[in-house]
């Protein structure tokens, strides 16, 4: 009678661990599955704005960054290089769409709700050029790409840039984390 009561008992608790243990992993792979995937920042998550502070640089060129801000309620995320090219006062490319800069590594830059990543964006000193290849005017805005975006935002910047194509005047480098330090 004790024999036969043991074996039940023993094949209940087995059964019981098992269950317990497929409710676990169930329970533990739906956990998994349900936390929101970080997706990469679309415009409508980003302002984009100028940091107005020159700093760094070459002879003959100056950095400012380009903040990329996230007005949004989620994180996302941004990698690689954004694109820029100066604008006239009515919205027209002014001279030809900026470079890139290799100087930075690439890396996927999360940004939380309200947080903020940069890329340094080198100005060269469009009278380095000669008038003729340059045509010296000012931009009124800057517009940029965010990285592997199609579509674009404005920023203010006024800047005497080439209304020209072809001297690239303008060298961003890939994202970065953080907001920028003016004493870099």
């Amino acid at each position: 009678m004790f024999k036969g009561s043991r074996v039940i008992a023993a094949a209940v608790a087995a059964l019981g661990l098992g269950i317990g243990s497929a409710i676990w992993a169930t329970s533990a792979a739906s956990a998994a599955s349900s936390a929101p995937a970080v997706l990469q920042c679309t415009t409508s998550q980003l302002a984009v704005w100028v940091y107005n502070n020159p700093g760094g640089g070459a002879a003959g060129s100056f950095d400012l960054p380009v903040g990329f801000t996230n007005i949004s309620h989620k994180s996302c995320f941004l990698a690689g290089y954004p694109g820029v090219s100066a604008l006239g006062t009515n919205g027209a490319q002014l001279g030809s769409a900026g470079g890139r800069d290799p100087g930075t590594p690439s890396k996927i830059i999360t940004i939380a709700a309200g947080g903020t990543a940069n890329a340094d964006m080198r100005v060269t000193d469009v009278y380095n050029f000669t008038p003729s290849a340059c045509k010296v005017t000012r931009a009124a805005l800057l517009k940029v790409y965010p990285p592997n975006s199609k579509s674009a935002l404005t920023a203010f910047f006024s800047m005497p840039v080439c209304a020209k194509k072809g001297p690239i005047f303008l060298h961003v480098q890939r994202v970065r984390a953080g907001t920028p330090n003016p004493n870099e």
